[in-house]
């Protein structure tokens, strides 16, 4: 009986920077959800009958959301 192979290596990652983006892409948007950004948009009032601070942090949210997407896949 002979023994298995070794297991291959995994697949040199193309972007060796990736992580180092998605840090400071976390980092960027715990600075865009923190009190002083929130409390400007919570001062824009209603649009659309919406609170501003709603859309705001939804905007936020969704572009993070885009984002991480895109460097996960690049």
């Amino acid at each position: 009986m002979t023994p298995a192979p070794p297991p291959a290596p995994p697949p040199a990652d193309p972007n060796p920077r990736r992580g180092q983006r998605l840090l400071f892409l976390a980092a960027g948007f715990a600075v865009l959800l923190t009190f002083p950004l929130l409390g400007a948009a919570d001062r824009v009032g209603r649009l659309g009958g919406v609170p501003g601070v709603y859309l705001y942090v939804l905007l936020v949210w969704g572009v993070l959301i885009a984002l991480t997407g895109w460097l996960a896949r690049t």
